[in-house]
């Protein structure tokens, strides 16, 4: 099995082209390359990846990548099932 943090990361290395170096728990989206617009975008992305509802609001006021992960947890977010 995958770990959330790990899908999430692999996803704005992929999708956003962050550096990987870049991708740490404690640093703010901006701080990883992050606009507004891109904010809303992963924002989106992650719902429809995980099927649940992350607002504009709450994704530009989520301060740092673990806060994003701990919200996807908190609305029932997994990992994909790998075989």
């Amino acid at each position: 099995m995958s770990d959330l943090s790990d899908e999430v990361r692999e996803l704005l290395v992929t999708r956003f082209e962050v550096e990987a170096g870049d991708v740490a728990m404690d640093a703010s989206l901006d701080d990883i390359g992050l606009d507004s617009l891109a904010q809303i975008e992963f924002g989106d992305v992650l719902g429809q990846k995980y099927a649940v509802t992350i607002t504009d609001d709450e994704m530009v006021n989520l301060p740092t990548l673990g806060e994003v992960i701990s919200a996807l947890r908190a609305k029932g977010a997994t990992a994909a099932a790998t075989s």
